[in-house]
């Protein structure tokens, strides 16, 4: 009975055995037949590279240099636009500053002439005005007669096309002195006061001082006979 189980045991063992061998036989088949497959297909794909004609190689090659190019170009435009950008916004930093610059030196000269300006007009109210004693006040439609710092002052409302046209024939251009009205009524020639005076003492184109600013002689009237140094100034009132 011993002798039974032994070889039971062995028969078991052989047939262990058997399969095992039969599981790696079967498993390195498998993976023999799987690289062979593989150089087959490999072998396949340098058959097919080796029988490609001329005009398949170079189009092969095109490809890969279109996808390459295609890149780079792509990069390129990036690099460029924002280069373009770049100096676009350099430019508008630049041209702003010209026009800051222009502004401030606009702005100084307008300054400078309105200074030279009232130097010029004190002057001539120092030297035909006399003292007039003026206390400030201004001329308005409340206070049609003043005493204004180069004499007396009257007002009056006309159409000034005729003095305009004068002016510009004596060369005070549209550019340098525009005809504008003030929002307090005042009629203005280049930002002066319009004035009518006497033209013996006081020409066109003078400047002169008057009680609601520098003014500019433009024309002349009746009274410059009978008040040598009046002032009646152009308001729309």
């Amino acid at each position: 009975m011993f002798k039974n189980k032994a070889v039971n045991r062995l028969l078991s063992l052989i047939v262990a055995l058997i399969y095992i061998l039969i599981a790696l036989s079967v498993f390195s088949f498998k993976v023999y037949a799987t690289d062979v497959e593989q150089e087959i297909e490999h072998e396949l794909a340098e058959e097919k590279m080796d029988n490609l004609t001329t005009r398949e190689a170079v189009d092969l090659v095109n490809i890969h240099e279109d996808v390459d190019t295609a890149g780079i170009n792509m990069a390129r435009q990036t690099v460029n636009e924002y280069e373009r950008e770049q100096e676009d916004k350099r430019l508008e930093e630049v041209e702003k500053k010209k026009k800051q610059r222009k502004a401030e030196i606009e702005k100084a000269k307008k300054e400078q002439r309105a200074n030279e300006a009232a130097r010029i007009a004190k002057e001539n109210t120092d030297r035909t005005g006399r003292n007039t004693g003026w206390n400030g006040r201004r001329i308005s439609p409340g206070a049609g007669t003043i005493m204004g710092p180069s004499g007396k002052e009257t007002y009056y409302n006309l159409n000034m096309g005729v003095c305009v046209n004068v002016m510009r024939r004596m060369g005070f251009s549209a550019e340098e002195y525009p005809y504008e009205v003030r929002a307090d009524g005042v009629k203005t020639l280049g930002g002066y006061v319009m004035v009518a005076a006497n033209l013996k003492l006081r020409p066109r184109g003078s400047l002169i001082e008057t009680s609601v600013g520098t003014g500019i002689v433009v024309d002349t009237g009746g009274f410059a006979k009978r008040n040598p140094r009046q002032l009646d100034i152009c308001v729309n009132w």
